[in-house]
């Protein structure tokens, strides 16, 4: 899975120029998304996406450098959920544990988010704007392999296990996320424990007949 909510949230604590940039991002978000599933990303014109919004042209290009830089800006906050998650993981929580945590904390934000199952079609159904969202996939790799160095006590650059906790992590979102797109009664937090139900399936008898091998 990739960007999935945009970065805009407005606060009663900002100042008000803030929050009007806030709501005209979030306003260009909106209606980029509703034509992206409903036209299609590569045929949607940032004209159109503009005229939408409520906005020109220019001030579109005030907030965002292109579509594809638009559809890349929901990565980060798709970043500080995530982070988030990992940080918030109970402190006696097994690494694994601490996945399972970050999994659902993220997967039920998102999904509370109206526009989250139109963007996760949109990027199933086009590679350029699958492309768009991956631009900006290494930032979110890297800032959630720190959080995960942070958990367990090591530097990233020297784990290996932060680096393996993240590739799990961002794996079991993605399949979440496609599944749970499929079916808009589905259950998103039963997905991420029938997921988890086949790792273990998956890992556990390969695990043991290893240890066997090795007696």
């Amino acid at each position: 899975m990739a960007g999935i909510v945009h970065t805009a949230a407005a606060s009663s604590v900002n100042p008000l120029h803030t929050r009007k940039q806030d709501l005209v991002r979030g306003a260009i978000w909106d209606a980029a998304v509703d034509l992206f599933a409903a036209t299609g990303f590569e045929q949607t014109t940032i004209e159109d996406i503009a005229q939408a919004a409520g906005v020109s042209t220019r001030t579109f290009f005030r907030y965002f450098a292109s579509k594809n830089d638009l559809m890349g800006q929901g990565m980060v906050r798709y970043r500080t959920m995530l982070s988030e998650g990992i940080e918030r993981a109970p402190a006696v929580a097994s690494p694994l544990q601490v996945v399972r945590y970050t999994v659902q904390h993220v997967a039920v934000e998102a999904a509370a988010q109206p526009r989250t199952r139109k963007i996760v079609q949109i990027a199933n159904s086009s590679v350029a704007a699958r492309e768009a969202q991956l631009s900006r996939r290494a930032e979110v790799e890297d800032a959630i392999t720190e959080a995960y160095a942070v958990r367990c006590r090591v530097t990233p650059r020297d784990g290996m296990t932060p680096r393996l906790l993240t590739g799990l992590t961002l794996t079991i979102l993605d399949v979440t996320f496609r599944m749970w797109s499929r079916n808009e009664k589905a259950d998103i937090v039963a997905i991420t424990e029938e997921i988890f139900e086949s790792l273990t399936n998956l890992v556990g008898p390969s695990t043991r007949a290893s240890r066997k091998a090795h007696r």
